[in-house]
């Protein structure tokens, strides 16, 4: 009988500490990860962007640029990859703040690729952004600063006065971002 409950408590701390592993294992991404194939390929085939303000932007109404729309295509997607969707991982971003607790600690925002992307023009597609809750330990002043932000990935669109996330993330933890 003490065979048989040593071997019951042996395999249940196995598999206890196997799936404690599990839910520790964290992906690390970068944000091409999060665009679907075909988007990732035809942003691959557009014509880098000139900044050369004498002439009509792309991104303009008005524009007769051939690859205006294409462009477009890519700047408004909202298609996910599905396969993250639960997915513990880890990605660096920006932080642009959208809601404080009484301390004025931020406790949701966008997490995107580079700094000033929502004011920027043009802003990221919508899988390029991430709404972010449970942030712990974030001040406004902070949005210079880039971070690793861990956390559950989900699939879950959100839509902001700001912007659209095509994603959403609990985060678990937050830290600078040092290279």
């Amino acid at each position: 009988m003490m065979r048989v409950l040593s071997i019951a408590i042996l395999l249940l701390s196995v598999a206890f500490t196997s799936a404690q592993l599990q839910a520790e294992e964290v992906r690390t991404l970068e944000w091409t990860d999060l665009m679907p194939e075909e988007d990732l390929a035809l942003l691959e085939t557009l014509p880098d962007i000139e900044h050369d303000y004498s002439q009509p932007s792309p991104f303009d109404d008005a524009s007769d640029d051939p690859y205006a729309s294409l462009w477009q295509q890519v700047l408004t997607s909202a298609k996910v990859r599905e396969e993250f969707n639960n997915q513990r991982i880890r990605l660096p971003g920006f932080i642009v703040p959208l809601e404080f607790d009484q301390n004025q600690n931020v406790t949701s925002f966008f997490l995107v690729p580079y700094f000033g992307a929502c004011i920027h023009v043009p802003p990221p597609p919508p899988n390029q952004i991430i709404y972010v809750t449970d942030a712990k330990g974030l001040t406004a002043d902070m949005m210079y600063t880039p971070f690793w932000i861990t956390g559950v990935l989900t699939t879950d669109s959100i839509s902001h006065d700001l912007a659209f996330a095509a994603y959403s993330l609990k985060a678990d933890h937050i830290e600078e971002y040092t290279w």
